[in-house]
């Protein structure tokens, strides 16, 4: 016997509310899997393309420290070539002057200029020509200036005059 109309059915352990929260909790844990799994890689991507724009910092940075050594030798070179021209100017301005200096009657055969030292070899007609045309300026340009004479059959004297300067201003080698 039977006290009821309907045929009984088998309760199911989870109602539909339940099977909706779950799937909801379900397709909540796959997303927030796929939003963790797209961070990572993204994360993955910014510390190789971190690490790639750090090799290329660095390069570029030894490449600027480079050319700024190269600047720096460049710029002592150039004050070293401008050191040197302006030394050689003032050289060409001197050896000029002493040209301008040598008397019509004095010729000279030889003239060697060193740092601080200038020698002198040629032929005058009087040791008073000499001393008067040419030791007075040499004398006043040089701290020291020594003169040796060489009589020559002809009667004219060959003259060796060496001549010193304490300070080398204005000469370079």
């Amino acid at each position: 016997m039977s006290y009821s109309f309907i045929k009984p059915r088998l309760k199911p352990i989870f109602s539909l509310f339940s099977k909706i929260w779950i799937s909801v909790i379900i397709f909540i844990i796959v997303f927030f899997g796929i939003i963790n799994i797209f961070v990572k890689f993204y994360t993955y991507s910014l510390d190789r393309h971190s690490v790639q724009n750090q090799a290329k910092y660095d390069a570029i940075y030894l490449k600027i420290n480079s050319i700024k050594e190269e600047i720096e030798v460049a710029t002592k070179q150039r004050d070293a070539a401008l050191d040197i021209y302006s030394s050689n100017n003032i050289l060409k301005k001197s050896m000029n002057n002493l040209f301008d200096l040598v008397p019509d009657s004095i010729t000279l055969n030889d003239v060697f200029l060193d740092r601080n030292l200038l020698t002198i070899k040629g032929t005058t007609p009087t040791k008073e020509t000499y001393k008067l045309l040419m030791e007075a300026p040499l004398k006043s340009i040089f701290n020291s200036s020594n003169t040796t004479f060489y009589q020559l059959k002809n009667g004219w004297l060959n003259f060796v005059s060496i001549n010193k300067i304490d300070t080398s201003e204005g000469f370079n080698e």
